[in-house]
């Protein structure tokens, strides 16, 4: 039996779960993948956020935009980043490693628990809270 293509997403059940990206290949898999489970966003709320999908933006500060979600996620959310997979990096113009992504998600006090294929082109790390600071981190 083959469950559902969003199944390896997690989805949170009855909390919202929202998509914030805005490439050409991201909004399409997102509407191919997930249909209406997923929100489309073009601005990120201010939380608490159970699941989030977002496009890591190939420019900026990477710490801003994890520090950013840090912030608005929920004690027990997930934050589900996409990004180009190595050998489509050069090719989609966007300047960050695996590493970096991974490095800036850390530095942010987050951590990285589950890699899923997006499409493709692209890949996707999820992001939560530590458990020993979820009792200390405010909102849902």
């Amino acid at each position: 039996m083959t469950s559902a293509p969003w199944a390896k997403f997690s989805l949170p059940g009855d909390a919202p779960a929202f998509a914030f990206g805005a490439s050409p290949e991201f909004t399409r898999t997102i509407r191919e993948t997930f249909g209406p489970l997923v929100e489309r966003i073009s601005e990120v709320p201010v939380g608490p956020i159970a699941w989030i999908l977002a496009e890591v933006p190939a420019e900026g500060s990477l710490t801003g935009f994890f520090r950013t979600l840090e912030k608005r996620l929920a004690r027990a959310g997930s934050l589900w980043t996409v990004l180009p997979k190595k050998p489509f990096a050069a090719e989609l113009k966007f300047p960050y490693t695996w590493l970096d992504v991974q490095k800036a998600g850390l530095s942010a006090g987050l951590v990285d628990n589950k890699i899923a294929a997006f499409s493709p082109r692209l890949t996707s790390i999820r992001f939560v809270v530590p458990i020993a600071r979820r009792k200390s981190k405010p909102g849902g």
